[in-house]
């Protein structure tokens, strides 16, 4: 890799620890400013390796360093931090590591620093060892914060070692086909005429999870609509719904559109109206549904403004899809900034919010008519805390529909996948019918 590589790290890390900037924006930044396909490729493997493993790798630097750069050295130690992890778990040339990194000083505006990043980074490589031992801290062993360690294993007692190692793993790759466009056996035998290797999934009907992750243009007919990328787990929305022809369904979060395009693939009769707070949004939603070959309804608002315009007099949905904002812990492992940039009082704002659209839109559900409520959460305080105080407070009869499934847990309320399990993200779902008052 070329020098200029390094500083391209640094600044994405420091975008990410420090100014709130997410995983993927820094990465669609970077491979603006990448000089090649490989030299962004080689970028983001540093960047996912950081990220996943900060907090043992902040460990190790700060045993190095004695005492902390300033704050206005940032860079160094995003710098620093991106030399053990490559140190450490990566094939490059240790020497390599080494000099290209001092040499990064002067890019990022810190020659002094060259002495400094010279003489740490070459006594991690005397005892690269040590960089992928076992840390003696939880933070640093299971390269999670505190708070979220105790959260999980509060909720999942047998399971919360398992859930954070899975989050720090490699999420599969897999594909939604599009059943209005081709089958899965048709899509599945052009994957591998392309030389992809592929297997069904197991519970999605339509998905199909790849032996290797594939860039998305170099998957077949792409373009033309055949196919989408979505995680199993994300897949079992809505058939859950189980839509028929002619009913009016809202789905009150649509963006960016994957289970709202997998709804019209299920039952394209269906009237359905998407929502979304953001106008971009809204636009990429427009845009996938285009893709696909799919119409609807889209519009950009607030579902709980739109609730409170709604006018007494119009026709309910008889189906109603609220994939509510969460705190995607369930979704670390393709998203592993996600446990750097939440903090724990994110989860009560959280949980207050989707009580506040459940509450909005229960009101817009005809009689006999269902919401499916989903997370990409594994905490119970966005999940069956929020159905709890919903049951508790919610005006007129409203029953919980068990979901009998071969997936996941059952929950009080609900269903839960959790990350890794059978190769799936971590989702919570609970199907809720308005009781007829006849």
């Amino acid at each position: 890799m070329t020098r200029a590589t390094r500083p391209l790290i640094a600044d994405g890390l420091a975008g990410i620890l420090a100014e709130g900037q997410t995983l993927d924006g820094v990465l669609r930044e970077t491979r603006t400013q990448a000089r090649s396909i490989a030299e962004a490729a080689y970028v983001q493997e540093c960047l996912y390796g950081v990220i996943r493993r900060y907090f043992a790798l902040s460990r190790h630097l700060d045993g190095y360093l004695g005492k902390p750069l300033k704050a206005k050295d940032l860079p160094v130690r995003m710098l620093l931090l991106s030399g053990l992890n490559e140190l450490g778990f990566m094939s490059t040339a240790g020497y390599a590591v080494v000099d290209e990194s001092v040499k990064a000083c002067d890019e990022i505006g810190r020659p002094w620093a060259k002495g400094l990043v010279n003489a740490i980074l070459r006594r991690a490589l005397r005892q690269r060892d040590d960089i992928s031992a076992t840390a003696l801290s939880q933070e640093a062993e299971f390269n999670h914060p505190q708070w979220l360690i105790d959260a999980i294993r509060h909720d999942w007692p047998h399971d919360w070692q398992t859930i954070l190692s899975n989050n720090n793993t490699h999420a599969p790759m897999t594909l939604r086909i599009n059943s209005r466009r081709t089958t899965r056996a048709t899509y599945l035998a052009l994957l591998r005429a392309s030389g992809i290797g592929a297997a069904e999934s197991v519970y999605a009907s339509g998905g199909l999870t790849l032996d290797i992750p594939q860039p998305v243009p170099a998957l077949p007919d792409f373009a033309g609509g055949a196919i989408s990328v979505q995680d199993e787990a994300a897949q079992l929305a809505a058939p859950l719904l189980d839509c028929k022809p002619g009913q009016r369904v809202l789905d009150a979060c649509a963006a960016p559109g994957g289970k709202t395009a997998h709804l019209l693939e299920l039952c394209p009769g269906v009237e359905l109206l998407a929502l979304d707070i953001s106008a971009r949004r809204i636009i990429e939603t427009e845009e996938n549904l285009d893709r696909l070959g799919h119409r609807c309804v889209t519009r950009q608002i607030d579902a709980r403004t739109f609730a409170q315009t709604y006018a007494s007099d119009a026709p309910r949905f008889e189906r109603i899809l609220l994939d509510a904002p969460c705190s995607a812990v369930g979704v670390i492992r393709r998203h592993p900034d996600i446990k750097l940039r939440r903090k724990a009082e994110d989860i009560g704002q959280a949980a207050e919010r989707q009580q506040e659209l459940l509450a909005a839109l229960w009101p817009l559900l005809a009689e006999r008519g269902r919401l499916l409520y989903v997370t990409c959460s594994i905490l119970r305080a966005e999940n069956d805390t929020v159905i709890d105080c919903f049951m508790a407070s919610v005006s007129g009869p409203a029953t919980i529909i068990p979901i009998e499934a071969a997936w996941g847990v059952a929950t009080r309320y609900g269903r839960q996948t959790l990350p890794g399990q059978n190769s799936m993200d971590g989702f919570f779902f609970a199907l809720l019918e308005k009781t007829a008052t006849d």
